[in-house]
C-alpha cells in the first residue's frame, strides 16, 4: 500500500509502464466533470471506474484483494476511510472470483487511513483493503479507481 497526494503522484510512474499510463491519465483528467462509469485508457491493461456513493459502516464493507489488478483509488470529492493489512496467510471469507478479480475476507487486524479530496492510495495484489468506509459519518464521496494490470 502507498498513500500519497496528487502533488507527489508523479514519483511512482517508474513502478511500471501501466502505472505510468494510469498516473498520466489521473494527472490529465478533471474527474469532477466525469459521470460515474467505466473509462477505457489502455484496454484491459488500464481503465478508470468513476464512482459516486455514500460511505458506509465498516460492517457493510468486506475487505478484499485482487490478483490481476493494482488499484489506485483517488478521492475526488469528500473523504473516505480505508482499511488495510498485508495479504499473508489469511483465508478468504469467499473463494476468489476470477471473473471479478476479487476475494473477500473477514475484517481482522486492519490498519486505517482517511483520505480527502486530492489524496490517493495504491493497493497491490499483496494488499487486503477495505474501501468505502465513512470517515466521521456516512457522507457522499466521488472516487476514481484506476485498475492497472499488474
Amino acid at each position: 500500500m502507498i498513500a500519497t497526494t496528487l502533488l507527489y503522484l508523479h514519483r511512482y510512474k517508474n513502478l511500471s509502464t501501466h502505472i505510468a499510463t494510469a498516473i498520466d491519465y489521473i494527472l490529465e483528467t478533471d474527474f469532477n466533470t466525469l459521470a460515474p462509469g467505466r473509462y477505457e485508457v489502455d484496454g484491459e491493461n488500464v481503465f478508470a471506474i468513476v464512482n459516486e456513493y455514500v460511505t458506509k459502516q465498516p460492517e457493510e464493507c468486506m475487505p478484499e484483494s485482487h490478483r490481476q489488478y493494482i488499484d489506485i483509488q483517488l478521492v475526488v470529492q469528500g473523504a473516505e476511510r480505508f482499511g488495510y493489512t498485508p495479504l499473508m496467510q489469511q483465508i478468504p471469507h469467499t473463494p476468489f472470483k476470477p471473473d471479478n478479480d476479487v476475494a473477500f475476507y473477514t475484517p481482522e487486524n486492519l490498519q486505517y487511513v482517511t483520505l480527502h479530496a486530492g489524496q490517493c492510495v495504491f493497493f497491490f495484489p499483496e494488499d487486503i483493503h477495505q474501501p468505502e468506509l465513512f470517515a466521521e459519518t456516512p457522507a457522499p464521496v466521488k472516487k476514481v479507481v484506476m485498475k492497472i494490470r499488474g
